[in-house]
């Protein structure tokens, strides 16, 4: 099959990885491609969708003893079982999206709200967006572009980071903004998908706050995916995806892996190289509902272990949770044919 050849190469890619600085992640992905790639938005044509994703866990942070500007951890060793070396630092990300297919613009418009909140930085970011749905050889094409701002906060100075020597760093507590926009090509087939997009494209225009303080930093995301649907008698389907992320100087990847019975109930496992390994659980609980309003309802949850260093099975901090919520409504109904008329206005009224 033809989707083969770009999902090894994009896999073959994903072996360079290395820690990186990038947009927040999330196990749950697919599920949250208009972060990543804006050509993503409006998948599901004639639908208002609504989508959901809440991230929390615990990491633990290296403190700095304040009065010789040392760790503690030189003095006291680095055993993060000490707990006057470390300290435990709550993570949060929180993704929050709607769109629309309309079929007057042949495009989908797309607002979103992120936060994502680590020992790093603390972003909120609010984006809205377009993309063109163009057909092409059975599938869709999605063509986006996204426009937001980005207000992010410094880190605490009580903490030592991967790079103490970077000004950044070191105590600037202003928070800023930042505008900035998103670009991605994404095509989706019946069975499989895949897309190539960049966000922060600009690198963030500085709209309040030091110029000198923390600014976005551009990331290039290749994301693809396959439906293979199993031939048995009862339906199943596996459901494999890989999302690969660089900011043009390291690598990083998250791989998925589901299994859909009769698109009611789906389970699986994640692998994210920043974070751990996830299992998934999900289900439409009323996929087979004669409510219409019911039926668009979609919710999962993750659980991640943790594989960092410092952060698994540290003062009680076990791993991630991750809850999801997704909602479809279609608005666009069928007009039936009511009273009498000539057959010439038969589809007057059709959209």
């Amino acid at each position: 099959m033809r989707i083969k050849y770009p999902l090894i190469l994009i896999f073959l890619l994903s072996f360079s990885s290395l820690f990186a600085q990038k947009d927040p992640q999330f196990s749950f992905f697919p599920w949250a491609l208009p972060i990543y790639n804006p050509g993503a938005m409006g998948e599901k044509e004639q639908h208002l969708n609504f989508t959901g994703i809440f991230r929390q866990g615990e990491m633990l942070i290296q403190e700095k003893d304040n009065d010789n500007n040392t760790s503690n951890s030189q003095q006291q060793g680095t055993d993060p079982q000490n707990k006057e070396t470390y300290r435990k630092v709550d993570q949060q990300q929180i993704f929050l999206h709607i769109d629309s297919y309309i079929k007057q613009i042949k495009g989908a418009v797309g607002v979103m709200f992120l936060k994502d909140k680590n020992a790093d930085i603390e972003m909120v970011g609010f984006k809205f967006g377009y993309a063109a749905k163009l057909p092409l050889r059975g599938g869709k094409l999605g063509i986006g572009v996204q426009f937001g701002f980005l207000n992010t906060k410094p880190p605490s100075t009580k903490y030592i980071f991967n790079d103490p020597g970077d000004d950044v760093l070191k105590g600037d507590k202003a928070s800023t903004m930042d505008f900035d926009m998103n670009f991605g090509l994404h095509y989706r087939a019946p069975t499989w998908y895949v897309g190539l997009s960049c966000t922060q494209i600009i690198g963030g225009v500085r709209v309040s706050g030091e110029k000198s303080s923390f600014k976005p930093v551009r990331n290039l995301y290749a994301v693809g995916g396959y439906i293979w649907n199993l031939k048995t008698p009862v339906p199943w389907s596996i459901e494999p995806s890989l999302l690969i992320q660089s900011e043009f100087a390291t690598w990083s990847f998250a791989l998925m892996a589901l299994a859909r019975y009769n698109g009611i109930l789906w389970f699986g496992a994640s692998y994210q190289l920043t974070n751990g390994i996830s299992a998934l659980f999900g289900a439409v609980p009323f996929f087979n509902s004669a409510n219409q309003y019911l039926k668009g309802l979609e919710v999962g949850l993750g659980y991640t272990f943790q594989t960092k260093g410092f952060s698994y099975q540290q003062h009680g901090s076990w791993g991630d949770v991750e809850i999801l919520v997704r909602y479809g409504f279609n608005f666009y109904t069928e007009k039936g044919l009511t009273g009498y008329g000539s057959s010439r206005h038969l589809y007057k009224n059709q959209y």
